[in-house]
């Protein structure tokens, strides 16, 4: 006697029956739908004005006002209108205005006149003042060879030629001379940058040129 034959009848019997019909919901088995993906707004997409209002109301009051301090009675007219039309300021486009704003914020601090080296010949021309000549050389005059090259490579003739004048014209310098010119003129720089008038170069180089 087979002992597994009776556990065997209910099954061959279920199965000449035929199995019940299996009802199911069309979406039972379809995967769920993926969320959109929402690309972040371009920063290039967001008006400058609107970049400043986002950043004063992103800061503390007291960061704010010092900023504003900052600016003339035009600008901190529009800024400030600027601010009261706004409804609402979408996360992600605040995210990408603060990350721009403080990407900004650390090319500026981190920047020293070493950093110079770095700098596009183009934004070179367009930092250099004829005014500033003197401070330009006495900072060079303690700098690296390659550093002086660079910049005068960059300029064009009659910029060079006021430049190797005054570089010519030194007379004795104290080590700590040339030290104060090149943060007179890397605080030049930075003012130029705040102005627009030209990009300093990113921070993240700066292991490259020290290698």
């Amino acid at each position: 006697m087979n002992p597994t034959a009776p556990s065997a009848r209910p099954t061959q019997r279920a199965r000449d029956m035929g199995d019940p019909p299996r009802v199911t919901s069309p979406t039972a088995n379809a995967p769920e739908a993926a969320p959109p993906i929402i690309d972040p707004p371009s920063i290039t997409a967001i008006p400058p004005l609107r970049k400043a209002a986002i950043v004063l109301v992103s800061l503390e009051q007291s960061l704010s006002s010092q900023m504003l301090a900052h600016l003339d009675h035009a600008a901190v007219e529009a800024v400030t209108w600027e601010i009261a039309r706004m409804d609402r300021v979408d996360p992600a486009e605040q995210a990408v205005v603060l990350e721009e704003f403080l990407a900004l914020g650390l090319r500026r601090l981190c920047f020293v006149f070493e950093d110079v080296l770095r700098m596009d010949d183009r934004q070179l021309r367009a930092a250099f003042r004829p005014e500033d000549a003197e401070a330009w050389a006495l900072a060079l005059a303690g700098s690296a060879p390659p550093l002086r090259a660079k910049v005068l490579g960059a300029l064009n003739t009659s910029a060079a030629l006021v430049l190797q004048r005054h570089l010519e014209n030194l007379g004795p310098f104290r080590l700590s001379d040339t030290e104060v010119a090149q943060v007179e003129v890397a605080e030049l720089l930075r003012i130029l940058s705040d102005q627009g008038a030209i990009d300093l170069p990113d921070p993240s180089g700066r292991e490259e040129v020290l290698v």
